[in-house]
């Protein structure tokens, strides 16, 4: 028997994934036994997860141990975008793929275990959602729940979109609020002032010099703000180059990808043809062999 919410979505996205729907019925009857009739409603709400979101729930709840490592690397890269390190952003997003392969191929191994075998589709889904894990800290927290309802993705920039996404909201682990704002910086430039005392005539000198004190500091205003402005740009430069190189990578595995699927499409094609042939000329030899018996138990 149930008692809350929590534990309706305990007992269902532990279980095999055949099982969801005939389990929330049961769950919603015993509520409704109960008399908790907003239990029931809650409960009937509950979303069956997609197949790919299965895998990832089904290794986190079972093999939960195993996913430190990614966790691991992933606040390693995570620190290495915050501090635009792009020389090691060039080689964690190298080893991220890596990474993500193996576990995916390790969630399929364990799916398929459980009885849920993953197609090629399905399986590119679960290494979209660890690569999110990887890219977004709240996207992990939400992984880590057990409880997702869909597949993530992340495009390469921005935040993950996490609407939606587990089971029930009040089970996302999102930390609440943010990171205070910094202050804005106060800029300005210098100004010197040209100070007259007394209605005292102030000295052609002393004016010129201001003067050219006044321009300096303007210009050295500017030198600064423009060394700033070219930090921030190589910064940038350096980010999205480690990017470029992060998404070239990845078109080329997806390119040989597409040479080995169709390298095996070509093989099976010419394998169909083969049976289909055999097929056609085993047909032929049947029907042959029954006009044959037909012909001689006429002439009978």
């Amino acid at each position: 028997m149930i008692l809350h919410l929590r534990a309706a979505v305990e007992q269902l996205y532990a279980a095999p994934l055949a099982r969801f729907t005939p389990l929330r019925t049961e769950l919603v009857a015993q509520a409704r036994a109960a008399g908790d009739k907003g239990l029931a409603a809650s409960v009937s709400r509950l979303r069956k997860p997609t197949v790919a979101a299965w895998a990832v729930n089904h290794y986190v709840r079972h093999q939960r141990d195993d996913l430190a490592d990614l966790q691991a690397f992933a606040e390693l890269l995570r620190t290495a975008q915050r501090t635009l390190d792009a020389d090691q952003l060039r080689v964690l997003g190298r080893e991220r793929t890596r990474r993500v392969d193996d576990l995916a191929d390790a969630m399929a191994v364990s799916a398929r275990e459980a009885g849920q075998p993953l197609s090629a589709t399905v399986l590119q889904e679960v290494r979209d959602t660890l690569t999110a894990l990887i890219a977004d800290e709240e996207a992990e927290a939400s992984i880590l729940t057990g409880s997702l309802v869909r597949a993530l993705s992340y495009s390469g920039f921005g935040s993950v979109e996490l609407d939606d996404v587990v089971a029930v909201s009040d089970l996302d682990t999102h930390p609440a609020g943010g990171p205070a704002e910094a202050p804005a910086s106060k800029g300005g430039r210098p100004e010197l002032e040209v100070l007259q005392g007394g209605g005292a005539a102030v000295d052609l000198d002393d004016r010129r010099a201001a003067r050219r004190a006044e321009q300096r500091a303007r210009l050295t205003g500017l030198l600064d703000t423009a060394r700033v402005a070219l930090r921030t740009a190589d910064r940038q430069v350096a980010v999205l180059t480690a990017r470029h190189e992060e998404v070239t990578e990845g078109i080329a595995d997806l390119e040989r990808r597409l040479a080995t699927a169709r390298a095996r499409l070509e093989k099976v094609t010419g394998e169909l043809d083969e049976a289909t042939g055999i097929r056609d000329a085993a047909e032929r030899a049947e029907g042959e062999a029954q006009r044959s018996l037909d012909s001689h138990d006429e002439s009978q």
